[in-house]
C-alpha cells in the first residue's frame, strides 16, 4: 500500500472545526472522511477531537504519519500540524476541488466574510470583512434565532420571496428593529428576507471592488442555501450557486496541500 497516501486538514474557524481526510490511491485524490463540531470556547481541545476524528478513519497498513495541515480561526491552536496556510488559500484550494473552474468564491464565516477571485484554484484577489457582523453568517444566525427559525425553517422562510426593509445592519440595533417589525405584525419570511438582503449588501458593497466572474459559488456554513445564494445573486449581479460540502471547503483545501 505504499502508493497510497492521506492528508488531513482541519480548518479552526470561529464557530466550527471542520476537518477533511483525503486518500490520493494514485487515480485521483477522492474524500474519505469529512467532520464537523462546534468550535466551542477550548480550540485546542476541539482541533484534537477533529484531528483524533480523521485519523481514526486510516486504515491501520497506511503508510504513516498522515500529514496535517491547519487553518482557519484557531489554525495555530491545531496540535499535530505539519504546517498552517491561510483561510484565503485554503478556500480556494478547496472550491476548486469540489466545483473545478469556480472563478469568484463567496466564504460567509461565522466572524467574517470574504469575497475572493481565482483561476484554477490561485487567488487573483480577495477582500474581507472582518470589522462588522452584518456581512457574516452570525447576522443571520442571529435573526434567525430572534425569530424561532431552525436551519431547515431558514431556507422555507427565504423561499418565500418576502423582504421588509431594515434600516440597520448592525446586529445589535437589528434585533431591537426586528423586535418592533414583530410588534407591527410583520411575517416572519419578511423579516428574514430582510436580513439576508442587509447582508447581501453588505458583501455586495464589499465585492463591487474587485472584478467578479462566473461560475460563482459559496462556501462557508451557509453554503448550501439556496436562498441565499439567490439573494446574492440579485445583490452582486452574477449567478451564486449553492455548494454541496461548501462549509468544508477550508478544511478540504488544507488537506490539499499535504499531497
Amino acid at each position: 500500500m505504499s502508493y497510497i497516501r492521506y492528508a488531513a486538514g482541519i480548518d479552526s474557524g470561529s464557530a466550527f472545526c471542520k476537518g477533511a481526510l483525503l486518500l490520493d490511491a494514485g487515480a485521483g485524490v477522492r474524500i474519505e472522511k469529512l467532520f464537523v463540531i462546534p468550535s466551542g470556547w477550548n480550540t485546542r481541545e476541539t482541533g484534537v477531537t477533529a484531528r483524533d476524528a480523521l485519523f481514526a478513519a486510516v486504515p491501520r497498513a497506511a503508510p504513516r504519519p498522515v500529514p496535517l495541515i491547519a487553518t482557519g480561526y484557531g489554525r495555530a491552536r491545531i496540535e499535530g500540524s505539519r504546517k498552517t496556510i491561510t483561510e484565503i488559500s485554503a478556500h480556494a484550494a478547496g472550491a476548486q476541488f469540489l466545483y473545478p473552474g469556480v472563478k469568484t468564491l463567496i466564504d460567509i464565516g461565522g466572524q467574517d466574510c470574504k469575497v475572493i477571485t481565482l483561476e484554477e484554484g490561485r487567488v487573483l484577489e480577495f477582500l474581507m470583512n472582518d470589522k462588522c457582523a452584518a456581512g457574516s453568517g452570525r447576522f443571520l444566525e442571529a435573526v434567525a434565532a430572534r425569530l424561532g427559525a431552525d436551519s431547515a425553517m431558514v431556507e422555507t422562510l427565504l423561499a418565500a420571496g418576502r423582504s421588509a426593509a431594515l434600516n440597520s445592519t448592525c446586529v445589535v440595533f437589528a434585533e431591537s428593529e426586528i423586535t418592533a417589525l414583530i410588534a407591527q405584525g410583520v411575517s416572519r419570511e419578511a423579516i428574514l428576507g430582510g436580513a439576508a438582503d442587509a447582508m447581501a449588501a453588505r458583501i455586495g458593497a464589499l465585492a463591487a471592488r474587485l472584478s467578479l466572474a462566473e461560475p460563482a459559488a459559496l462556501s462557508g456554513g451557509l453554503s448550501e442555501s439556496a436562498g441565499i445564494a439567490k439573494t446574492l445573486s440579485r445583490a452582486l449581479g452574477i449567478l451564486v450557486r449553492p455548494l454541496e460540502r461548501g462549509i468544508y471547503a477550508g478544511a478540504i483545501g488544507a488537506a490539499l496541500k499535504g499531497f
